[in-house]
C-alpha cells in the first residue's frame, strides 16, 4: 500500500507515544508501585511496533519489539526498577525520538538498534514459573493445550466498527488486539493477528476467552482511536472460530451484523458511534489552520472598513443588520481562535524528562511541580515557548537549586523545588519558573560583569539586585565558573529575551538571596488577531498592544519637566521618562506633535510616549515586517488598516530601551516648566 498519505498521521501519533512513554516512565520511577502506569507503558510500546511494522519502519519495529520484553518485567516486579534499567529504556526513547526526527526530515529511519537491544537483553531474565505465577495474580498458569475455558472464564465475540473515513486499519486492529489481549486470552480473530498489517477493511472481529465484564471489554476497544461501534456476545459453541494465526485478513463484511447473527443472541452494547470521543476529533493539518485565521483576519478588516461606511448612513435597518453581522463575525472569530488553541501541556510533558536528566548529572535532589497544564495559548505562542522555557528550567537547575548537602547547610531541606506553573490573566497567559535556591547574588554579578568589560569596577559595589538581574540578560554573560554542556557560554537569558520579545511578549525576573528565584514570562493569547489602540504619529498609524497601556491623558494637562537633560512626566503616582513618539520612530527630529500622551509598560518599567491623535481600539492581523523595515524602529510587525493603509505594531520594550535616551525626549519647548524644586525630584527619580 501508498504509505505516504499515512506518514503525517504516523509522525503525529509517535511523537505523542513517545512524549507520553518518556513522562510514563520517569512517573514509574518515582513510584514504582503504579499498576496503572505499567500498564499505560506496556499499551503504548505495543501499539508504537504496531504502527512502525504498518509503516514499514523495521528497525523501529524491532527495537520496540525488544522494549517490549523488558516493559513486560514491569508487569511482575514488585519493586523498583534499577537505574540502569531506566537509563537504558530512555536512551532507547530518545534513539526512537531521533529516527522519527530524521524520517521526518529525509524519509529515512538511520537507525541502528543493535547496541541498545544489547543492552535490553542484558536487562532480561529467565522467569521462573513461580514468576509468572505472581504475574498471573496468584492462580494457576492455565492448560492452552485445552480449548475450553477455565472456571469462571467464557468466550465471547467481541465486533468492533472501524470509522469510514479511517486512515490506518491495520493499525486501529493491532491496537484493538492489544486492548482485547489484556481482558483474556484471544483464540480466535478475523483478520488474523499475523499478516494484520495488510488489512484494509472496516469491521474486527475477536473471540476471546475472558472473566471481565462485557462494560470493560467495550470499554478496553472504544478507547481506540476511529472505533465508532462495539458488539459483544456469548460465542457460539457450535460455531467454528477463525484461528488466530491463519485466519485470512479480509475486508468487513457488507452487512456488519452477519457476525452478530452467527453469535446468536448478540446484545449491541454502544451504538450512538456519533457520540464517541474518537468520532468527535478530527487532525487538522497546521497550515489549513494558518490559512483559516487568515481569512478570519481578512474578515475583520472588511467589517471594520464596512462599520466606519454605515456609521454615517440614515438607512432603516441598517444599523441593526450591521449589528447582528458584528455579533455572529466576533462569534466566528472566538470560534476560529479556539481552534488554534491548545494546551500548554504540550511543552510541559517535556520537562519530568529534562529535571530527572539534569539533576542526575549535576547530582542535586529536585522536585519538580507543574501547575495549570491545560491553560490553553495559540499553537503558534506555543510551538515557539518550548526553548525559552527550557533555557529558565536549566538555569534554575544549574545556578538556582543548590546541591543536598549545601541545602543541609543552609537549614533548608536536601530536596529543592522547581515550580512551573501557568495561568491566564486578562488577554495575556503569565507562565512563571520558580525555584527556592540560594536566588541571584548582586555582588557576584558585578564581580563577574566588570571582568567582562559589561561595567565600570568601581560600579561594582552600587549594583542593587534589580542591576544584577538586568545584566543577566546581557548578551555573552554567565556567572558560571566553568564552561560545561549545560551552561557558561553565556547563551541563554539573552536568547530568552529575544525570542519572548519576537512573540510580543516580556520577560521579567525577581530574586530573593537565599530563597530563590521567580522568572515570569507574560504572553499574549495569540499572535494572529490582536488588540490594540491605533493611534497617529506624524502623520502615520500605529498600533499599541491593548494589555501593555495603562492609561491616556492630554499632554497640554499634565506637567513636564526636565531631569539630566531628559523629559519627564511628572504624575501623582510617580515621575515618568517621556518619550516623544515622532523621534522614538524616526519620523523626523522632534517638534510639536504631542497633543495625547499613553502610559504603557515596557519591560519592567512604565514610560510615556507622545501621539498626536488617539484614533480608536482595533483588532488588527498581525503581520512580520522584513528586517531592512523594522530595523533600528521599535515595531514588532505591522498590519493592514481598512483604509488600505499598514500600521506599525510598537514593540513597548524596545521602547523602554529608549526611555534613558535625551534624543527622543528634549523637544517638548514651552512644555517644560521650570519649578527647581520638581526639578530635583524628577531628577531624582530619574536617578
Amino acid at each position: 500500500m501508498d504509505i505516504s498519505d499515512y506518514m503525517p498521521m504516523f509522525l503525529a501519533e509517535t511523537g505523542e507515544h513517545l512524549q507520553e512513554l518518556n513522562l510514563a516512565v520517569v512517573r514509574l520511577e518515582e513510584n514504582p508501585e503504579d499498576r496503572e502506569t505499567v500498564d499505560e507503558i506496556f499499551r503504548i510500546a505495543h501499539s508504537l511496533k504496531g504502527m512502525s511494522a504498518t509503516m514499514g519502519f523495521a528497525r523501529i519495529a524491532e527495537l520496540t519489539h525488544e522494549m517490549e520484553n523488558v516493559f513486560e518485567l514491569l508487569r511482575q516486579r514488585s519493586g523498583a526498577l534499577t537505574r540502569e534499567a531506566i537509563d537504558t529504556v530512555l536512551a532507547c526513547l530518545d534513539a526512537l525520538q531521533g529516527a522519527v526526527d530524521n524520517i521526518e526530515a529525509t524519509g529515512g529511519e538511520k537507525l541502528d538498534p543493535a547496541p541498545l537491544i544489547l543492552r535490553l537483553h542484558e536487562l532480561v531474565r529467565e522467569r521462573t514459573n513461580e514468576q509468572l505465577v505472581a504475574s498471573l495474580g496468584g492462580v494457576d498458569l492455565p492448560d492452552l493445550s485445552s480449548a475450553a475455558p477455565d472456571d469462571g472464564e467464557h468466550v465471547v465475540h467481541v465486533s468492533i466498527e472501524l470509522a469510514d473515513d479511517v486512515l490506518m486499519p491495520a493499525v486501529r486492529a493491532h491496537m484493538l488486539f492489544t486492548a482485547l489481549s489484556e481482558h483474556g486470552e484471544i483464540v480466535g480473530s478475523v483478520p488474523a493477528q499475523e499478516g494484520v498489517e495488510l488489512f484494509q477493511g472496516r469491521q474486527v472481529d475477536v473471540w476471546l476467552t475472558t472473566s471481565h465484564e462485557e462494560d470493560a471489554l467495550v470499554a478496553a476497544a472504544s478507547h481506540i482511536s476511529d472505533v465508532v461501534g462495539v458488539t459483544v456476545a456469548e460465542a457460539d459453541a457450535s460455531a467454528p472460530v477463525p484461528a488466530v494465526a491463519i485466519a485470512p485478513a479480509q475486508s468487513a463484511p457488507a452487512d456488519s451484523r452477519s457476525t452478530a447473527e452467527v453469535a446468536g443472541g448478540a446484545t449491541t452494547v454502544r451504538e450512538d458511534a456519533p457520540s464517541s470521543k474518537a468520532a468527535r476529533t478530527v487532525r487538522v493539518d497546521a497550515e489549513r489552520l494558518d490559512a483559516l485565521m487568515h481569512s478570519m483576519g481578512e474578515l475583520v478588516i472588511h467589517r471594520t472598513a464596512v462599520e466606519a461606511l454605515t456609521s454615517s448612513l440614515d438607512v432603516p435597518g441598517l444599523q441593526q443588520a450591521m449589528q447582528e453581522l458584528t455579533r455572529s463575525s466576533q462569534a466566528l472569530q472566538a470560534m476560529v481562535m479556539q481552534v488554534r488553541m491548545i494546551p500548554v501541556e504540550v511543552v510541559f510533558l517535556r520537562f519530568p524528562r529534562l529535571v530527572r536528566d539534569l539533576s542526575t548529572k549535576l547530582g542535586k535532589q529536585v522536585e519538580l511541580k507543574l501547575i495549570g497544564a491545560d491553560t490553553e495559548l495559540d499553537r503558534t505562542v506555543v510551538d515557539a515557548l518550548g526553548d525559552p522555557l527550557v533555557h529558565l528550567v536549566r538555569n534554575a537547575l544549574d545556578h538556582g537549586l543548590e546541591s543536598p548537602e549545601a541545602r543541609t547547610a543552609a537549614g533548608k531541606a536536601p530536596t529543592g523545588t522547581l515550580e512551573i506553573a501557568a495561568r491566564h490573566a486578562g488577554g495575556s497567559v503569565i507562565i512563571e519558573v520558580r525555584d527556592n535556591g540560594n536566588g541571584v547574588d548582586p555582588q557576584l554579578v558585578a564581580r563577574k560583569a566588570a571582568e567582562r568589560g559589561l561595567i565600570d569596577p568601581a560600579a561594582v559595589e552600587d549594583i542593587d539586585m534589580r542591576s544584577a538581574i538586568e545584566l543577566l540578560f546581557a548578551a555573552g554573560f554567565s556567572t558560571a565558573e566553568t564552561t560545561s554542556d549545560i551552561s557558561g557560554r553565556g547563551v541563554g537569558m539573552d536568547a530568552v529575551r529575544a525570542k519572548i520579545r519576537e512573540l510580543g511578549g516580556e520577560v521579567v525576573m525577581d530574586s530573593t538571596l537565599g530563597q530563590g528565584t521567580l522568572a515570569q514570562i507574560r504572553l499574549p493569547l495569540t499572535l494572529a488577531i490582536v488588540s490594540t489602540l491605533q493611534v497617529e504619529i506624524a502623520g502615520a498609524p500605529f498600533a499599541i498592544p491593548l494589555d501593555r497601556i495603562e492609561r491616556t491623558l492630554r499632554l497640554s494637562e499634565q506637567t513636564v519637566r526636565s531631569a539630566a537633560g531628559r523629559a519627564m512626566l511628572v504624575l501623582e503616582d510617580g515621575v515618568l521618562p517621556l518619550l516623544d513618539g515622532a523621534a522614538a520612530f524616526g519620523r523626523y527630529g522632534g517638534g510639536t506633535d504631542h497633543e495625547f500622551v499613553v502610559i504603557v509598560r515596557g519591560q519592567d518599567r512604565r514610560l510615556a510616549l507622545t501621539v498626536a491623535d488617539l484614533v480608536g481600539q482595533r483588532e488588527l492581523v498581525t503581520r512580520p515586517l522584513p528586517a531592512i523595515v523594522s530595523d533600528g524602529e521599535p515595531v514588532s510587525g505591522g498590519a493592514a488598516l481598512a483604509d488600505g493603509r499598514i500600521a506599525l505594531i510598537v514593540d513597548c520594550d524596545a521602547l523602554a530601551l529608549l526611555a534613558s535616551s535625551a534624543s527622543v525626549g528634549a523637544h517638548f519647548g514651552s512644555l517644560i516648566a521650570s519649578d527647581d524644586t520638581a526639578v530635583a525630584v524628577a531628577d531624582a527619580v530619574a536617578a
